[in-house]
């Protein structure tokens, strides 16, 4: 019964993210060709690289001045990788937020939580880099990623909407997705994707990501190192 409740929610509440044009972000996926020295051999069955599970332009916007970032990560021998966030709009050449990351045994999707001393600006940009460290003594091997990130707003009738929503998180996540705003989006099916995995699976899909609709989500929030700068 439940699952059937699930799926009849789910189809009147189809939740896919609106396209949009790139602005010149890089590529949210590690290219299949990439060669390195810790370059991750994918051998499981979707056979997915180093991701950003972000919209195709890979711009993840968002609402909140600490959002949460997920990535994909394949199986991989290395243990630690390096997340940081820069300031694009005002080209702060410092990150305004670093830290070490302890990867998962297996592969998964990666949650990095920005903790809430990270204030991301309304209507700025900023840049993100997310690297597998291959050698501690020689960063350039780094496998790496990179994303982009933007604080936008939402108009006061949809805020307004959202409070009467509060205990409906399909009905949340699919205004957030009608206006375009990527994190609140996934972050509020991810939260909910026990009850509602369907809702789950037709977000990533609906950006292309379906292969990892099934992976197992890792947060090692509780365990990072932090440097704000």
């Amino acid at each position: 019964m439940t699952n059937q409740m699930e799926s009849e929610a789910s189809q009147l509440l189809a939740i896919d993210f609106p396209e949009s044009d790139s602005r010149g972000a890089p590529s949210r996926t590690r290219g299949a060709g990439s060669r390195g020295p810790c370059n991750p051999i994918i051998k499981e069955k979707s056979g997915v690289n180093l991701t950003a599970v972000m919209p195709q332009n890979n711009i993840g916007t968002t609402v909140s001045p600490n959002p949460t970032v997920y990535l994909y990560v394949p199986k991989s021998s290395k243990q630690k990788a390096e997340f940081a966030v820069y300031d694009w709009t005002n080209r702060v050449r410092e990150p305004i937020y670093i830290t070490n990351i302890s990867l998962p045994q297996s592969a998964g999707i990666v949650k990095v939580n920005l903790p809430k001393n990270v204030a991301l600006q309304p209507n700025n940009t900023y840049f993100w880099h997310f690297g597998i460290i291959c050698n501690p003594y020689q960063r350039s091997l780094d496998y790496y990623i990179n994303g982009w990130l933007k604080r936008t707003s939402l108009t006061p009738q949809t805020e307004a909407k959202l409070k009467q929503l509060e205990e409906k998180p399909l009905e949340q996540a699919k205004l957030y997705a009608e206006s375009s705003v990527w994190s609140e989006t996934i972050t509020t099916l991810e939260k909910s994707r026990a009850a509602y995995p369907n809702a789950w699976k037709e977000l990533l899909q609906s950006v292309g990501l379906g292969k990892i609709a099934d992976s197992q989500i890792f947060d090692f929030s509780q365990e990072i190192q932090s440097d704000q700068r």
